[in-house]
């Protein structure tokens, strides 16, 4: 059950992490060590005022021993696991994006740092697909803030190739929304209201694959479309709704 385990974070450099990840260990079995190390190309858009599209190098980076795991900026540790159920704790950044600085009209208000969060999953294989809930909470005072995900793919195997279409659902506190999006009394200039915001809802769909060229190399990829409530595209420092993804590597399997 863990070949897919957090595969469907959406975001892609959270989707370019997960179809490598191996069988997880029966309690009968020795604990093994695995590595996968890989470079790809990442796009993003923002849905700050002003931030051009983005394309950026991404380093792949991922180790698995027993039950522990590393996974890009997310640390963690499956504590329960069946070929159905897998429960999880982990410790891993924030998924919104904070860089503003290269908009002229938002370079004054600087990038806004990541909350690190405890963060609590379970993940569920179907016959309908994979389910997937967690819940991450800040617990290092920087925004307090809190954030639900809840997720479901359908994972489908041709092969060598390996497809997995999701879609998913995050709520976010109104700490979270105002941390990244909020605009304070003292922020507030002409064509930049103040904001307060509530807490919002981030729809996403998106598809992961991952191609097997042989035991050791495999070609990965993502694309995935967010779209933003009314609760944070109505900030003053947001002009967009929505967001695009994508993502395209290779990978290599110790």
């Amino acid at each position: 059950m863990k070949k897919y385990a957090r595969l469907t974070g959406l975001g892609a450099i959270s989707l370019s992490a997960g179809l490598w990840a191996t069988a997880g260990m029966t309690a009968e079995s020795e604990p093994e060590l695995n590595i996968s190390l890989g470079l790809g190309t990442g796009y993003s858009e923002s849905i700050y005022k002003g931030i051009d599209d983005d394309t950026a190098a991404l380093p792949l980076f991922d180790i698995e021993y027993g039950n522990f795991y590393i996974s890009g900026l997310e640390a963690g540790y499956t504590y329960y696991e069946t070929e159905t159920l897998s429960l999880y704790a982990a410790i891993a950044a924030d998924d919104l994006d904070g860089e503003r600085t290269d908009s002229r009209q938002l370079r004054d208000l600087g990038d806004v740092d990541s909350g690190t969060n405890l963060v609590l999953g379970a993940e569920m294989m179907t016959e309908v697909g994979m389910l997937s809930a967690s819940i991450a909470q800040d617990v290092a005072d920087e925004h307090k803030g809190t954030q639900v995900n809840l997720e479901w793919g359908v994972p489908v195997e041709f092969g060598d190739l390996t497809v997995l279409p999701a879609v998913s659902a995050s709520w976010v506190s109104d700490k979270l929304v105002n941390h990244y999006y909020g605009v304070s009394a003292s922020e507030a200039r002409v064509g930049r209201a103040a904001y307060d915001g509530d807490s919002a809802w981030i729809y996403g769909v998106g598809v992961a694959a991952e191609y097997a060229l042989n035991q050791e190399w495999t070609i990965i990829g993502a694309v995935n479309y967010e779209h933003y409530s009314d609760e944070i595209t109505d900030s003053s420092i947001v002009s967009e709704d929505s967001a695009v993804s994508a993502m395209m590597g290779v990978r290599y399997q110790f």
